[in-house]
């Protein structure tokens, strides 16, 4: 079971702030990249909420301006290694799916297991992003999904899949053809959603590159096991377009943070 603080992150839930004084208050002007301290605005993409504000929003979020291993990065610059490989226990369902309006986001039933050396974490959910948050060698991608998992005592890894535009997804697909319109959620009771399987995000390429990072919204939680697989899929510029339109066409990926020194690791097959 996810504990309430750990449920609360995942799900994205709203985070209102009590008043903060006047004299640090500045207009935004309706822009997305100028800071504020603002009152009652909940964390988005966009106008006062967005990324560069979510530390104003909240004393809970410090850390998305304070941190020094903040997520989305840059995959470049990684070393090769021989780190442990992943290990794949998906076969449990769905038990809901919803769009805030910021997000498409399906949570997951327990017992869906990712291993990593003496670590075994659980899949609690999986989000997309529309454009991409991480970048690979300075290459910006159409979208990301992302599998949060989490061990007992909290300790958290996301294991991230890249997507250029090609060939249509069928795991996206299979989302797209799932999902509620914004403000609702869809009860995955009795397996409602059979091709959203947590099967469908095994992956053929074991490769990744791991570093150490964050969440990527408020409250930005350090550290995070990052794992961004090697293997880049493709999904169809339609299929873009209508994971973008679900959440109101909004672009829902956090600007690109500093490595502040931090080691990018891959391990693997020979990187191509």
């Amino acid at each position: 079971m996810l504990n309430t603080a750990l449920r609360t992150h995942i799900r994205f839930a709203t985070v209102l702030v009590a008043a903060i004084s006047l004299a640090a208050l500045v207009a935004c002007g309706g822009g997305d990249t100028e800071e504020v301290a603002v009152t009652d605005v909940e964390w988005g993409y966009t106008g006062a909420g967005a990324p560069v504000n979510w530390a104003n929003l909240s004393p809970d979020n410090a850390t998305c301006a304070d941190g020094m291993m903040q997520s989305p990065i840059d995959i470049t610059g990684y070393q090769m290694g021989d780190a442990p490989p992943l290990s794949f226990s998906f076969r449990r369902g769905v038990t809901q799916i919803s769009n805030d309006g910021k997000m498409l986001e399906a949570e997951y039933a327990p017992r869906n297991r990712l291993g990593f050396a003496e670590r075994t974490y659980e899949l609690a959910s999986a989000r997309w992003h529309s454009p991409a948050e991480h970048r690979f060698d300075g290459e910006e991608l159409p979208a990301e999904l992302h599998l949060v998992h989490e061990q007992t005592f909290g300790d958290l890894a996301v294991v991230s899949f890249l997507y250029r535009i090609g060939e249509p997804d069928p795991t996206l697909e299979a989302f797209l053809a799932a999902a509620p319109a914004v403000g609702e959620t869809a009860s995955g009771e009795g397996d409602a959603f059979p091709d959203l399987n947590a099967r469908i995000f095994q992956p053929a390429d074991l490769g990744y590159y791991k570093y150490q990072g964050s969440l990527t919204m408020p409250p930005c939680s350090e550290p995070v096991d990052w794992f961004v697989m090697h293997e880049i899929g493709t999904v169809s510029q339609d299929q873009v377009d209508r994971l973008q339109a679900l959440v109101g066409g909004i672009a829902n990926n956090r600007p690109i943070q500093p490595l502040n020194g931090r080691e990018i690791n891959f391990s693997g097959p020979r990187v191509q």
